[in-house]
């Protein structure tokens, strides 16, 4: 008995034999695969010459180089654990929600291929696909692990704010815009980072920045790093998501006002509270009023064309008939139809990505893309703190006033890894100092 017992490897279980070779490897893969999709925008790829997000090339161009790494990173983690097939049956059993979720969005991708064929329909593998397999090619680390992968999010996150406010003061761009190979010129100057388009920058920033409140740093870093995340967001000039991020300073303030309505704060501490939070809202302001950030969005408060275009998109419902509202249109008439109705495809798309994904796909197939993304966004508001489930209404709220998920972006899915790895972290007032 004691011979057997000596024979098994470390690791073994009763569901198979762990082998810490193979994860290793998923997790390595998993952190290129992480540095990929930050690092890696469409206009990155383009720079090096892979025609990712332009109409040319074969299909496997038009995968991100993360999604190959985040496969490669799922079925080593998989093995990790034994027989792929074995693993991959018992994670479906443990996380139903998102093995679902990932059905529904596979489901959408062969269906979209079988009504018009594979052109112009990669973005459903990186957008719509990858996050689930990213949450559980996660699940199949160790917790350290997972609160290693949200440090390096995070960093990135700050990161990439950095290099915004760099862009900013030297009013270039470390990598071009591109519109169909031609660079892109603005009338106001707006940063790009790593992120690529500065709208996509938004997005991404304020669905992460809640996460930094949960991050394990002393108050003071972790309000420094919130004050660096917000005027890097004032350099990517997104309207929308200053307002979402005025809704988070309210948000973040109601607590304290109702503690301070209760009386629960002694006169020093309300003193001290007041002054410093003048002394920072001044501060912030003189580095605005001094330096111009956020110029585009305080001289456009009013209706613009990209506005409009909002409005106007609804305008392809005119076009549709019966049949095709039913099982979806090819893209070439979708972007004829767009035409049709006033959109610049040069420089604008139908701006809800809801009802692009209802053209593409009609009420058959959209129904199963509603039913994944549902599916997937239960599984993460069942994990997810309070200001994460905010950062989740949040995004969805942006992004349906864009082609966001009718597009190829990595917001989703970093989003996913944010609050698939914060529930591996304890909130910061446990067991670390302010």
């Amino acid at each position: 008995m004691m011979a057997r017992a000596a024979a098994v490897p470390p690791g073994a279980h009763s569901r198979g034999v762990h082998l810490p070779g193979l994860q290793r490897l998923s997790w390595v893969l998993l952190v290129a695969a992480l540095l990929a999709y930050f690092c890696l925008s469409a206009h990155a790829l383009l720079l090096v010459g892979i025609p990712y997000d332009v109409p040319m090339g074969s299909f496997p161009a038009k995968i991100h180089p993360g999604t190959y790494l985040l496969l490669a990173a799922w079925l080593a983690g998989l093995g990790a654990q034994g027989n792929p097939l074995g693993s991959l049956g018992r994670q479906a059993l443990q996380q139903p929600l998102l093995a679902a979720s990932l059905a529904c969005m596979t489901g959408v991708f062969v269906w979209a291929c079988w009504r018009h064929g594979p052109s112009g329909l990669a973005f459903i593998v990186d957008t719509l696909c990858m996050p689930g397999v990213a949450a559980l090619t996660v699940l199949l680390q160790p917790r350290f692990r997972q609160r290693q992968l949200l440090l390096l999010l995070m960093a990135l996150l700050l990161l990439n704010c950095v290099m915004a406010l760099g862009e900013f003061a030297a009013g270039r761009r470390l990598i071009p815009l591109f519109a169909l190979r031609q660079t892109v010129e603005e009338d106001y100057f707006r940063s790009s980072a790593l992120l690529g388009h500065p709208l996509s920058n938004a997005f991404i920033v304020t669905a992460l920045l809640p996460a930094l409140v949960l991050m394990p740093w002393r108050l003071g870093w972790r309000l420094a790093a919130i004050v660096l995340v917000a005027l890097g967001l004032l350099t990517f000039g997104s309207r929308s998501s200053l307002a979402v991020l005025l809704l988070y300073l309210l948000l973040a303030g109601a607590p304290p006002t109702w503690r301070l309505l209760r009386g629960g704060y002694s006169y020093t501490q309300i003193t001290g509270g007041l002054v410093g939070a003048a002394l920072g809202a001044a501060a912030v302001a003189a580095v605005v009023a001094a330096t111009g950030i956020g110029e585009r969005i305080f001289k456009n408060l009013v209706w613009d064309n990209s506005a409009a275009v909002r409005v106007r998109s609804w305008g392809v419902l005119d076009y549709v008939r019966d049949a095709d509202l039913w099982f979806g249109i090819a893209v070439p008439r979708i972007d004829d139809i767009a035409q049709r109705v006033g959109i610049d495809l040069r420089y604008e798309a139908i701006e809800n990505f809801w009802l692009y994904l209802l053209l593409l796909l009609g009420i058959v197939g959209f129904s199963l893309f509603v039913l994944g993304l549902a599916l997937l966004v239960l599984h993460l508001w069942r994990r997810a703190t309070l200001p994460l489930r905010v950062a989740l209404v949040a995004y969805f709220v942006l992004a349906s006033g864009a082609n966001t998920l009718a597009s190829k972006t990595a917001s989703l899915l970093l989003l996913t890894l944010a609050v698939q790895c914060a529930a591996a972290i304890r909130p910061p007032n446990q067991g670390v100092r302010p």
